[in-house]
């Protein structure tokens, strides 16, 4: 009888830590910290690059939530939602039309920094560019995640680009994805094909009130935070009369110039039932450049 409870009694034990070393091995920090990085550094996914393109901030919002919330602690999590640092890659890779995969990669605990873990990975992009990032995630007591810390991201971000230069210095402009972001408007007006930089981003402000189905303007960021305006008008003017302007000719249109290379230039003309102003102040853009610019439009 007493073996046969002594033999019960060690079958417990065995099991008992068995449960517990699978529960460790199941949900171990190294474990989340890897999670998390191969979400950032991966995608977008379908679902993500839906959200982008119906321009849905509240399900991009949901997403990143759903995604990282358990791994973070509340603190950091909002301000990793405020500072991009989840969304940053992944915004870069959907407005170039690329894909991030992971190659090689090595993720360790510090061994000088209690809860801290080193990362070094290879992203491998669609367009058959790679790079590589390293950096440092650190945790609390619990696990969860209090920092993360990128080393030189650029090369990354590099590697997203898939503008191509051309002759004039300029850079083509795929402008499909305007065309697709703007098939519920009232009219669709005609894009650019070329522009003085690589454009990172752009953001579009429909018309308010009386001119909800007659105003689009678009605003194209650069990466060295420079920018440049279209603004279109249907069936209406845009004024110049308080600019002291130069007439040019756009292809076969005839247009109104106003500016200094260097500053502020404005390009103003119609096509159509459309009228366009371009302007931007753009290091290097020269006044050719800016009708040239135009000039792609279609």
């Amino acid at each position: 009888m007493i073996k046969k409870t002594l033999f019960i009694v060690i079958m417990l034990l065995i099991a008992a830590g068995c449960a517990s070393n699978q529960s460790t091995g199941e949900n171990t920090t190294e474990d989340d910290v890897t999670k998390v990085l191969e979400q950032i550094f991966s995608g977008p996914d379908e679902k993500l690059t839906r959200f982008y393109e119906e321009d849905d901030y509240e399900g991009v919002f949901d997403y990143y939530t759903d995604h990282f919330e358990s791994f973070f602690t509340e603190e950091y999590m909002n301000q990793a939602v405020n500072t991009n640092l989840l969304g940053g890659f992944h915004q870069k890779a959907y407005g170039n039309e690329v894909n991030m995969e992971i190659g090689n990669r090595s993720i360790e605990q510090s061994e000088d920094t209690e809860n801290a873990y080193d990362f070094e990975m290879q992203i491998d992009v669609s367009n058959g560019q790679s790079a590589e990032i390293s950096g440092r995630v650190n945790t609390n007591e619990e696990g969860k995640i209090t920092r993360i810390h990128y080393i030189d991201t650029q090369s990354l971000m590099n590697a997203f680009d898939t503008a191509v230069e051309t002759e004039e210095g300029l850079y083509e402009y795929d402008r499909s994805m305007l065309v697709s972001r703007t098939g519920d408007e009232a009219y669709q007006p005609m894009y650019p094909t070329v522009m003085p930089f690589e454009v990172d981003g752009v953001e579009i402000e429909p018309g308010i009130m009386e001119q909800k189905d007659t105003l689009l303007t678009f605003i194209f960021h650069a990466e060295k935070d420079e920018t440049m305006e279209l603004m279109t008008v249907k069936d209406g003017e845009i004024t110049s009369q308080d600019l002291d302007t130069e007439e040019v000719s756009i292809g076969n249109q005839t247009g109104q110039y106003a500016g200094n290379e260097g500053g502020t230039q404005r390009l103003i003309w119609s096509d159509g039932s459309i009228t366009y102003e371009l302007k931007g102040e753009v290091e290097g853009l020269s006044k050719g450049d800016l009708i040239t610019v135009a000039e792609s439009f279609e």
